[in-house]
């Protein structure tokens, strides 16, 4: 399975999709990029994803959780699909009790890249599965991995650089 996404020409993410957007809720970039999929297996039932900044570790204490879904389509993903995606995205970690932010769109939809201090790397891993996860809309990211064991056919990862 092969993934890609749009980068500029300096091999960034667009500033649309991540800090610099000029469409925020709550302070918080919410237009999901596209994401181009091909060769998947033929055996995959439905896919999943998750986008992870590890660059945060040294400043938060932890990796930031900017996006999580499964059961999606087995098809590219569209710009802005985490907005009219009807299937369960996970809670990201805008939901910690650490932030303060209260806004339920945004703590459970993609909230893009805002790298504080210099440009940070965004792991954006797509998992192909042999069957639906059963999980609810809002779902955790242990209970992401924990649905997710033993339904992988092959995942795939992408480093997304984002601007600081």
């Amino acid at each position: 399975m092969k993934i890609s996404v749009p980068l500029t020409t300096d091999g960034y993410l667009p500033d649309k999709y991540s800090k610099y957007s000029a469409i925020k809720r709550a302070g918080q970039p919410v237009v999901s990029f596209p994401i181009k999929i091909t060769d998947v297996p033929e055996r995959t039932e439905c896919l999943a994803l998750s986008l992870i900044d590890y660059d945060a570790v040294p400043r938060t204490g932890f990796p930031f959780i900017h996006w999580l879904a499964t059961n999606l389509p087995v098809q590219s993903i569209t710009e802005d699909f985490s907005s009219v995606f009807e299937g369960p995205q996970g809670m990201n970690t805008w939901a910690s009790r650490f932030y303060g932010v209260d806004d339920e769109y945004v703590i459970s939809h993609y909230a893009g890249p805002m790298p504080p201090e210099k440009p940070h790397r965004y792991t954006l891993t797509i998992y192909a599965l042999s069957q639906v996860v059963n999980v609810k809309d809002k779902f955790f990211y242990n209970d992401f991995r924990d649905e997710l064991a033993g339904k992988i056919l092959t995942k795939t990862e992408l480093i997304v650089n984002a601007r600081d």
